[in-house]
């Protein structure tokens, strides 16, 4: 086997149709490529070579034409011409330059005698009138009253709930918390307790005792914390807020006990009264009836006998003043309290 110096099989050969002596090529391409080395004329490479004894040239296929059938027997026609590859716009346009249009000079414009136009005026941006502010709702007296109120709780503070003090009230909870109790209102179960209240023996009531105390200490402690978690001027501020609550009606509203808040000034009625009720004279006496007995004797007193009680009034209410804007971190402004305790 011998193989061709400088050529190769791209793809596969196709059959070649022979007319004389001379090769058809039915639209086929050689290839020139590089003569190939020695080793490649080992029988192992039989797939890809062509057996040819004689040395003409090799006919090979590439992918860029397609496929064509088999040539049929001659008849004496000529060949058909190979078509030519369709032009393009883009060589259409390298082949026939585009002619550069001449364009005729331009007349000058006779000057027209016209009066120029006048620019239209812009109209003047309307100005958008301002949108009505909404009127606020006019609040009745009565819901003047209750958002006062509100106001007035939210400032009251809620102290804690703590569990029962008593023993009648621990063994109420204890009925209450009973699934398998036969009675289910509340009502029957409070009938019930109460009769079983009354008839303790003295072992269960001292036991019922022994855990009420222990209540008892426990709701101090927290109660102790929960004031001591808020400031005196907050603490103040609520008690103020409670008293208003209680002049309203609502009961509930009891004074907050904190040993840090200011004591309040006396007056100079209310010196004098202590004083007069230290002595033993109102012993036995309402304190209604001592307080008016008290009053009467005040108003008897001449402007000199007064003299005493109203300097410790003056006394007492600086000090107030001070310790008010310690502890408060407020100026505090109060008038002395003789003339309408008089």
């Amino acid at each position: 086997m011998r193989v061709l110096q400088g050529y190769r099989l791209v793809v596969r050969l196709p059959q070649l149709g022979y007319q004389g002596s001379t090769a058809c090529l039915n639209s086929y391409q050689l290839q020139r490529v590089a003569s190939l080395p020695k080793s490649s004329q080992s029988p192992g490479l039989f797939d890809f070579l062509l057996r040819n004894s004689s040395a003409k040239p090799i006919a090979c296929r590439t992918y860029a034409t397609k496929p064509v059938s088999r040539p049929k027997a001659h008849t004496g026609r000529t060949t058909a011409k190979p078509r030519k590859a369709p032009t393009t716009s883009k060589t259409k346009a390298a082949k026939k330059p585009a002619a550069k249009k001449t364009s005729p000079k331009a007349k000058p414009k006779a000057k027209s005698t016209a009066k120029p136009r006048s620019k239209p005026k812009r109209k003047a941006a309307k100005k958008t009138k301002a949108k009505p502010k909404p009127k606020r709702k006019v609040l009745t007296e009565a819901e003047k009253n209750a958002r006062t109120i509100r106001d007035l709780k939210a400032t009251a503070l809620k102290p804690p709930t703590g569990v029962p003090g008593s023993a009648w009230q621990v063994l109420l909870t204890e009925k209450q918390r009973d699934k398998q109790s036969p009675e289910r209102g509340f009502n029957e179960r409070v009938k019930s307790a109460s009769a079983e209240f009354k008839g303790l023996s003295p072992e269960r009531l001292e036991h019922y005792n022994h855990i009420a105390n222990q209540n008892k200490a426990a709701n101090q402690k927290a109660y102790r914390q929960w004031i001591e978690s808020h400031t005196p001027a907050v603490i103040h501020l609520a008690n103020v807020a409670r008293k208003n609550l209680r002049r309203r009606g609502l009961k509930g509203y009891y004074l907050l006990q904190d040993d840090r808040l200011v004591k309040r000034n006396n007056s100079s009625f209310s010196i004098f009264f202590q004083q007069r009720y230290s002595t033993g004279d109102f012993k036995g006496l309402k304190a209604s009836e001592a307080a008016k007995l008290a009053s009467r004797e005040w108003k008897a007193l001449s402007a000199s006998e007064k003299k005493p009680y109203e300097d410790s009034a003056q006394q007492d209410l600086a000090r107030y003043t001070q310790e008010a804007k310690t502890v408060y971190n407020k100026d505090v402004r109060r008038k002395p309290r003789a003339a309408a305790a008089a």
